[in-house]
């Protein structure tokens, strides 16, 4: 009889050998002592039945080889705790894709079960979903082998007929809503990958927080989409002609993948929106999703960790060696990170995996305070000696909490913030304060150094605890740190503190703040100082002494503020 296990403080019975050996095998090679309790928590624990939303386009098309390897993945998605639940999108294929599905379950040793209609339009004009109103196929403990395949056919009960949905959009919105089984996880498997990012080359975006850039990335696709249009030329001659006629093949393929990412963004948005808070979405080929490779699948990956494959708050660009020389003096002091590509030790595929693969989140809303001077116009909370005698606007609509900015600083650092005293320092230097959800995360950046030449500063970074390593919260503040502030941003943090291989990898170089200055300047320190610029955009700051000597004689000498 096999044996109880703990993992991540949690005792865990396992279904059987198989399923214990898959289950310790990527956890020990994947996830954190939180993501391994988590997991545990969540999936391991039979408290409820987890469900994951399968949607796979052109699943006719993939051969026998293709057919085995997805059935394996879905094998095991379904031995770490995620029952799947396929969803064919509409196509005149769908029969061939019902088909192919099948066969895939099937291999996986699993019972495909053929659902005709996934909404019914009732008389009263309301849809209904099938995931509601059979909701015995998805609750039943004795039923969790059996995977519902959803075709995109709608019943209409005024005329008792059925038609295939040309909305695919909103017919899975529709099927995501009333009540519905815990669905934890969407995942788009296709040929083209995930969302495009320029910034990235046009590989796809590694993390996309909805609520905050689905609009603006949705009208950056449509934009590409219509731009292929405009692009189009005519020719009288004949070899004119061919060019043209290859151009416009080209152009049809480029406008179909947009159109297919579009679609896909969209249909992220719909079914996140009707989900908890806490799932994800995925979206990435068919190839990388049958990777047999567990700790490099996107799929088995995202559920342990429920995490990409890579962080996206890594630097796009290359981290390179400047011209600084490091002599036997200043080597001790002055390190630089390794090159991305040498610190990543994925093989190709796994490269390739991550190179095509978006997780997306319905993410948290953000808010963002640029008023370098704290008032009680403009904050709520403020003590009464750092109001403003000059007159103000008391009704600006949002207001810096700093009540709950105090709070949230005390829970992630486990020690009590003197505000007056912070204050006292930072008021009238405030580069940004950047607030996540309710108070959730929060970063405070101001501007340090010499008068006549500053730069900004990471004075304050935080999260709630129970969050940490959650929603993205971490990687989404840096992100957005990185877009306003390319040129300079520097942060410190103790020598021991165990985040620091975090930041190590967000930064281009580090600094050790008991060093000895130019001018002879030498005080204890126990901290790191932190610094990251775009090379492009740093103007050769981080290869200049005298700049790094300013960066470590003004973040030195910052005085916590922490009660005794």
């Amino acid at each position: 009889m096999l044996g109880r296990f703990v993992l991540g403080g949690i005792g865990y019975d396992p279904p059987n050998a198989a399923s214990r050996k898959l289950i310790l095998s990527i956890l020990n090679s994947t996830a954190t002592k939180r993501e391994a309790k988590d997991y545990i928590t969540k999936y391991a624990n039979g408290a409820k039945i987890n469900h994951c939303l399968l949607l796979t386009r052109q699943s006719h098309r993939l051969n026998e080889k293709s057919l085995l390897q997805l059935s394996e993945v879905i094998k095991r998605l379904h031995m770490l705790g995620l029952r799947p639940i396929c969803l064919i999108p509409p196509s005149s294929h769908v029969p061939h894709q019902a088909e192919s599905l099948d066969k895939m379950l099937t291999r996986a040793q699993l019972r495909p079960l053929h659902c005709q209609n996934g909404l019914t339009k009732l008389l009263s004009g309301r849809y209904e979903s099938i995931l509601s109103s059979q909701s015995y196929l998805f609750s039943d403990e004795r039923m969790t082998d059996v995977v519902p395949i959803i075709r995109p056919f709608v019943f209409e009960e005024s005329s008792a007929t059925q038609y295939m949905t040309k909305d695919a959009v909103t017919f899975t919105r529709y099927l995501c809503s009333d009540n519905i089984p815990y669905i934890d996880k969407f995942f788009i498997l296709n040929r083209i990958g995930g969302i495009p990012s320029g910034e990235r080359n046009e590989n796809s975006h590694v993390f996309i927080n909805l609520s905050q850039e689905f609009g603006n990335l949705r009208e950056v696709l449509q934009r590409k989409y219509n731009e292929l249009d405009d692009n189009r030329v005519d020719s009288d001659d004949v070899l004119g002609r061919l060019k043209v006629y290859a151009m416009e093949k080209k152009t049809s393929l480029t406008k179909r993948r947009f159109k297919e990412h579009i679609e896909d963004i969209q249909l992220m948005n719909a079914v996140l929106s009707k989900l908890s808070t806490t799932a994800t979405g995925l979206i990435t080929t068919v190839k990388a999703a049958s990777l047999a490779s567990d700790e490099n699948n996107p799929l088995l990956y995202n559920l342990l960790t429920d995490r990409s494959l890579i962080s996206s708050s890594l630097p796009r660009f290359k981290k390179r060696h400047g011209s600084l020389e490091l002599t036997s003096e200043t080597h001790s002091w002055y390190e630089l990170p390794f090159d991305l590509e040498e610190e990543n030790n994925y093989n190709s595929m796994a490269k390739d995996a991550v190179a095509v693969t978006t997780v997306l989140k319905k993410g948290v809303h953000i808010k963002i305070f640029n008023e370098s001077t704290l008032t009680q116009y403009n904050c709520i909370g403020l003590p009464t000696k750092f109001h403003s005698p000059q007159g103000g606007s008391s009704l600006k609509l949002e207001k810096l909490n700093l009540n709950k900015l105090e709070s949230i600083l005390n829970q992630s650092f486990g020690r009590k913030i003197d505000l007056e005293h912070y204050l006292d320092r930072i008021n009238g230097n405030v580069a940004s304060v950047i607030v996540i959800g309710d108070y959730e995360g929060i970063a405070i950046l101001t501007f340090e150094g010499p008068a006549e030449n500053q730069f900004v500063y990471l004075d304050k970074f935080a999260v709630l605890p129970h969050l940490k390593g959650s929603l993205g919260i971490s990687d989404i503040i840096f992100n957005l740190m990185f877009k306003m502030f390319p040129r300079e941003l520097l942060w410190r943090s103790r020598r021991e503190n165990v985040v620091n291989k975090w930041y190590f990898q967000r930064s281009v170089g580090v600094l050790d703040l008991s060093i000895k200055l130019a001018n002879g300047d030498r005080r204890p320190s126990q901290f790191k100082l932190f610094f990251y610029g775009d090379p492009e955009a740093t103007n050769n700051s981080f290869e200049n002494q005298e700049r790094l000597d300013d960066y470590a004689k003004y973040v030195r000498d910052i005085n916590p503020s922490w009660k005794k």
